[in-house]
C-alpha cells in the first residue's frame, strides 16, 4: 500500500474552514485531540465520524421506534463522545440530555429531545462536510 506525505493545515486553509462552519463545529477541537493538524488525519477521523454517525442515529432512532430506551441511552452515549471529539459541541450537549431522558425512562422527553437532536445531526454531519471538502481541496504542500 502506497503512502502519501502528510501536509499540515495552512493558515489560509484553516481560514477557508472557520469561513464555512459555524459554532456548531469547532474545527480546531480533533486537531488539538489529536496533535496534529496533518490533512489527511483529520480527513480520515471525518469521514469516519459522518459515518459513524449517521449510521449511530439510525439505531438510535429504531430503537426509539421499539420503545428500547436502553438502546437508545447507550447509542446516545457513544455519540455524545464521538461528537465531542471532532468539536461538535452543540450536538454532544444535545445527545447528553437526550442520554439523560433515556435514562430516567421519560419517553415524553425523549421524543422531544430526538426531534431536537435530529436536526441538529444532519446540521453538524453537514458542517464537517463542509471542512472535509476544505481539507480534500488543499493542494499538497500548500503554504
Amino acid at each position: 500500500m502506497a503512502t502519501t506525505q502528510a501536509s499540515p493545515l495552512t493558515a489560509k486553509a484553516i481560514r477557508n474552514m472557520n469561513d464555512q462552519t459555524s459554532v456548531l463545529f469547532d474545527k480546531t477541537a480533533l486537531p488539538s485531540a489529536l496533535g496534529t493538524s496533518e490533512a489527511d488525519v483529520l480527513i480520515q477521523f471525518y469521514e469516519m465520524f459522518i459515518a459513524m454517525t449517521m449510521d449511530a442515529w439510525s439505531e438510535l432512532c429504531g430503537g426509539n421506534t421499539n420503545n428500547d430506551l436502553r438502546q437508545v441511552r447507550q447509542t446516545a452515549h457513544k455519540l455524545k463522545s464521538s461528537s465531542a471529539s471532532v468539536g461538535a459541541l452543540a450536538l454532544a450537549n444535545s445527545l447528553k440530555e437526550l442520554e439523560m431522558a433515556a435514562a430516567d425512562g421519560n419517553v415524553g422527553l425523549v421524543n422531544k429531545k430526538i426531534a431536537i437532536t435530529t436536526h441538529l445531526v444532519h446540521s453538524t454531519v453537514e458542517h464537517v462536510r463542509l471542512a472535509l471538502n476544505t481539507l480534500q481541496q488543499q493542494p499538497l504542500g500548500e503554504s
